[in-house]
């Protein structure tokens, strides 16, 4: 498994679109940790409503912790190169779209 890994690692634009999609990732995190910091904004997941409010790092740390275990069963798909590149460009893409309505609302742009 890690020399899969690793042999899959070394293609320069897998390591940057497995590495946009976790700084995605922890951009959703911090965003929603300043958003919950206000009392404008609530958790819009009502699983985590009360994790949030009772244990914030700790359910961060465990939402990073699953994004890295769906990045990891991405890359150990046998996929080619290009259908590779292209599922791991959408999973960020798709992924982008958490934090900016995060920064969007806190912006006071988005309601």
């Amino acid at each position: 498994m890690l020399t899969r890994l690793r042999a899959v690692l070394a293609w320069r634009d897998v390591r940057l679109l497995a590495g946009a999609f976790l700084a995605i990732q922890v951009l959703d995190a911090v965003t929603t940790w300043l958003a919950l910091r206000t009392p404008r904004f609530t958790e819009g997941n009502p699983w985590l409503d009360h994790a949030v409010a009772t244990h914030p790092l700790l359910t961060y740390a465990a939402k990073l912790a699953i994004a890295l275990g769906v990045l990891t069963s991405l890359l150990l798909m046998r996929l080619r190169w290009r259908m590779r590149d292209c599922v791991l460009a959408l999973f960020a893409v798709i992924s982008l779209v958490a934090p900016a309505s995060n920064a969007l609302r806190l912006a006071g742009w988005l309601s």
